[in-house]
């Protein structure tokens, strides 16, 4: 983006760099490949579960395994986050790509500054356009830690985004709590992939592998997973 919007609504850039993949990761096929047709079938797709069940780690892996030709934007968002930062964040994130903006990014941001009830679904529109006509046959828009968010006024622009979202687009939410939105209509609809903590909990395998790699004995996992009901993070400290 241009100077004039980044002096309208700083924000470090580490925002939307995305997460490096740990070279220690634990291999995880199941999930891994689930997750990766959901990322490809479906308009939204929510990973909800406590600190320590490896969201961002999972999609670290499956950016890691991203064709070259597809499009990314990461952000990861803070509690004073709102609407305008947000939008720059997103804009900002997606200009290696190109995309045709018929208002430029930092006009919608000021916009989006204004007290004009019309502003949102103008912005949100140009953007939706933008997305539609960006010369990428996949794109990928990942939020991740959406549970810090207060802003009502977030959650509607995200809400108005996804009901419109082009087909060759997927958005990414990563939660520790359920957000604010329309998910069971999102369900109904079969727009919607979720994983729980029941999808991001360890297996015995994947305990086992953990504990190997660690130098632990694997024949641990079995009362590990037990103690901890496949918790990763609790595994890893434990071994």
């Amino acid at each position: 983006m241009r100077a004039a919007a980044m002096d309208a609504c700083r924000f470090a850039v580490t925002k939307i760099q995305p997460p490096r993949l740990r070279a220690s990761r634990v291999d995880r096929p199941g999930s891994d490949a689930a997750l990766a047709a959901a990322l490809f079938d479906h308009r939204v797709v929510l990973l909800q579960a406590p600190a320590g069940f490896g969201k961002t780690t999972a999609l670290a892996a499956q950016l890691a395994g991203l064709a070259p030709d597809t499009a990314l934007a990461w952000v990861s968002l803070d509690e004073d986050d709102d609407r305008q930062r947000l939008f720059a964040c997103l804009a900002t994130a997606l200009e290696p790509f190109d995309l045709p903006w018929r208002t430029a990014p930092e006009a919608l941001v000021a916009l989006l500054g204004q007290d004009d009830p019309a502003a949102p679904r103008r912005a949100t529109t140009e953007l939706l356009n933008a997305l539609a006509a960006a010369d990428t046959p996949r794109g990928l828009i990942v939020l991740d830690d959406l549970h810090r968010v207060v802003s009502t006024q977030v959650h509607a622009l995200l809400e108005t985004l996804i009901e419109r979202l082009p087909a060759q687009w997927t958005l990414v939410l990563a939660s520790r709590t359920v957000p604010p939105l329309p998910l069971a209509r999102w369900r109904a609809a079969g727009e919607l992939a979720e994983f729980t903590q029941e999808e991001l909990r360890f297996t015995s395998a994947e305990a086992a592998a953990l504990l190997a790699a660690d130098g632990a004995a694997p024949e641990r996992a079995a009362e590990l997973i037990e103690r901890t009901q496949g918790w990763p993070a609790e595994i890893g400290r434990a071994s």
